[in-house]
């Protein structure tokens, strides 16, 4: 019997670590690259950021969210990609300018789904 409850702790502490990932840390990681990526003043400063940032969102799509959330993070990170990979393709033409005024979209879409993630009371009440 002991056997069986060390076997099956042991299978549960497994599965507890291989889905263990801490989407606010992630966030706060995604907001200090962005924060960058702002202040880049070369287009292999921003490139640095943007790619951290790609590679943050790549992670956060494979996080496990609750059911009744998971659509909304998902479409959210899926646009966030379609728009770094925008800003990726202005960075290769060599066009910062274009590639930082392609960063406010990231920023719209950051208010657009914190706001579904966590819909005010009064969004609730009036719909």
């Amino acid at each position: 019997m002991k056997k069986i409850i060390i076997a099956f702790t042991f299978i549960f502490s497994i599965q507890v670590l291989a889905s263990d990932f801490d989407l606010k840390a992630t966030m706060k990681q995604m907001k200090v690259e962005f924060k960058q990526a702002i202040q880049a003043t070369t287009v292999s400063d921003m490139k640095t950021s943007v790619s951290s940032m790609s590679q943050l969102v790549e992670q956060a799509k494979k996080g496990d969210y609750p059911p009744e959330k998971f659509d909304t993070y998902f479409e959210g990170f899926s646009k966030l990609s379609v728009t770094i990979d925008k800003i990726e393709s202005q960075l290769d033409a060599g066009d910062l300018t274009a590639a930082k005024e392609s960063l406010r979209q990231i920023d719209e879409l950051r208010v657009e789904y914190h706001e579904k993630r966590n819909p005010s009371i009064w969004s609730k009440i009036f719909g």
